[in-house]
């Protein structure tokens, strides 16, 4: 079982390369939205001044997103070594960032997905189901 966590977990790799949300202001790839924390000028609050990290109100819906990203990233790398817990880690860091983009863009949110957030749902609800085994 330990394969299928490997190649859902790739897929999930592959899927950054593809577009996530398709929002009217352009295409974001997973990879893009890493690029944009790691290089912006202004560090995270640059990055992504919407979720507006000065505001007493958002500054749960900021430490959500950024905790989102680092599981799907912990999923994929535990998954990639063979680990049963990668998927389960990956699908809960999908969890808070479908929240939070959710809360961002509202009721437009299906609108704006892209095909490698899809592929990467998918691959890891499929690698927690598959991979999992007995120990589900």
């Amino acid at each position: 079982m330990r394969v299928l966590s490997f190649l859902t977990s790739l897929l999930v790799a592959l899927s950054f390369l593809l577009p996530w949300l398709r929002p009217p202001s352009g295409e974001l790839t997973f990879l893009h939205i890493l690029n944009e924390i790691v290089t912006s000028p202004n560090g995270f609050e640059g990055a992504f001044w919407w979720l507006n990290p000065s505001s007493t109100g958002s500054i749960f819906t900021y430490v959500a997103f950024f905790a989102g990203l680092f599981m799907i990233l912990l999923g994929v790398f535990f998954g990639l070594l063979g680990g049963r817990l990668g998927p389960g880690v990956g699908l809960v860091g999908m969890l808070l960032f479908t929240v939070i983009a959710w809360y961002f863009y509202g009721g437009g949110f299906l609108e704006i997905l892209g095909e490698g957030y899809l592929l990467a749902l998918g691959s890891f609800v499929a690698g927690f189901l598959l991979a999992g085994g007995k120990y589900l």
